[in-house]
């Protein structure tokens, strides 16, 4: 029998990346996404441990300060030259428990609210299930290959009648730690979708999702409750 509070978070954090030159420590609204990140996991109690794992002692060494556990990551693991499933499987592999929750920091706007939240719901989901993703409807009209494919060109649908697609974030991803190490994946045949709002979730890809998050984020004095964003 599975044991779902056996839940480890794992946050993997890169001291350098290709699209955004260390983007997870260059400098965000006066701090970065890695503290802003290890900031908001502080205050949760939903995980049996979390976990930064990272080839950059000084970010592990940091992370230990702060009452984290960590694990260190072969270099190799860290390079762009690695496929993500191999990354999943040597990090899965190397570490305990039942489940994993996988925690990227490039979501500054979700906080503790999100991470509490999404924990709470995968407890109640069935076990047919096999994993549990974050994820994103995007409403807009979608063509692939020169082909409208989440609506027809007649008679044009309204924009609340389109049939979303659905994007993942990554904001959180749990699955069974064996399932990671078989898969080298978070996504497997028979996901729950656990949808948040758009602009909540949005993730740090490149320099201009960085220059919208960040202004995001500094705007979040102004009242933005994201226990409203969980659709």
């Amino acid at each position: 029998m599975t044991n779902k509070n056996n839940i480890v978070a794992i946050v993997p954090v890169k001291g350098n990346s290709v699209r955004v030159k260390k983007k997870n420590l260059t400098k965000f609204a006066n701090s970065n996404l890695f503290k802003i990140k290890l900031k908001q996991l502080k205050k949760t109690d939903c995980f049996k441990k979390i976990i930064i794992s990272s080839e950059n002692k000084k970010i592990l060494n940091y992370a230990k300060m702060n009452g984290f556990s960590i694990h260190l990551r072969d270099k190799f693991f860290s390079t762009s030259k690695v496929p993500m499933s191999d990354v999943y499987k040597n990090i899965a592999s190397e570490i305990d428990g039942e489940y994993i929750a996988w925690i990227n920091v490039t979501n500054p706007l979700c906080d503790e609210h999100i991470y509490q939240s999404a924990v709470k719901k995968f407890k109640t989901i069935s076990k047919n299930y096999d994993c549990f993703l974050s994820a994103v409807k995007n409403k807009q009209n979608y063509f692939y290959k020169n082909k409208p494919i989440n609506f027809k060109r007649s008679p044009w649908p309204r924009s609340q009648d389109l049939r979303p697609l659905i994007s993942l974030p990554f904001v959180i991803s749990i699955l069974k730690r064996k399932d990671m190490v078989k898969w080298g994946s978070c996504v497997g045949k028979k996901p729950f979708f656990y949808f948040l709002n758009s602009l909540v979730a949005t993730d740090i890809d490149d320099q201009s999702s960085f220059k919208i998050a960040e202004l995001l984020y500094k705007n979040k004095i102004f009242g933005l409750n994201r226990k409203k964003f969980i659709e």
